[in-house]
């Protein structure tokens, strides 16, 4: 069956608003100090223009402190969703995870929305200790997204992750991803 002008007309109208939908639901979860423009690093763009395309393409990205690792996967993440991304996605931060995981605090509702969410980012991961505990529930929540092949973002100031994650991890998280080694100075700090 061949679509008319108006009805190829109302198709795009309809996906351009459930864009425009998605896009203001991530944005509303965006922290205010990460919606500042700036120019998004050009493999960024590509991962996120792809993402509709390739399943399960992680990305990670690594740096020194302040040089805009988290901003870019706010934005990363927008332009996604604004190519037609239409997973859910989450975006968290390693102490946040450690909670969610905790013993005395375990949230498994919100473990298994980081487990299904479409799209799954994980910001600082250096920046919080895992203990053996923490790191038995992120080998889950990594294994399950990489055989479901979901992406996974991940941020991080230490680059080596294998030293960082140990081989089982760091392998699955590798595995057909993006890597960006951000660089410059401490965005924070003042010149």
């Amino acid at each position: 069956m061949t679509m008319t002008d108006p009805e190829r007309e109302a198709l795009e109208t309809w996906h351009a608003e459930r864009r425009e939908r998605l896009a203001a639901n991530l944005l509303a979860g965006r922290p205010a100090e990460f919606a500042a423009p700036g120019q998004l690093d050009q493999r960024l763009v590509a991962w996120a223009r792809d993402l509709t395309l390739t399943r399960g393409r992680n990305l990670i990205l690594t740096g020194p402190v302040g040089t805009g690792k988290t901003w870019a996967v706010w934005h990363a993440a927008e332009r996604a969703v604004r190519h037609g991304y239409e997973g859910r996605v989450a975006i968290t931060t390693a102490a946040r995870f450690r909670r969610v995981v905790a013993p005395s605090t375990a949230d498994p509702a919100e473990f298994s929305r980081y487990t299904d969410a479409g799209l799954l980012a994980i910001d600082d991961l250096a920046a919080a200790r895992l203990s053996e505990w923490d790191m038995d529930h992120l080998g889950e929540l990594v294994d399950a997204r990489w055989a479901d092949q979901r992406p996974t973002v991940v941020t991080s100031n230490v680059t080596d992750l294998r030293t960082l994650l140990g081989p089982r991890i760091s392998s699955r998280l590798a595995h057909n991803a993006v890597t960006v080694e951000m660089t410059g100075p401490d965005r924070r700090r003042k010149p």
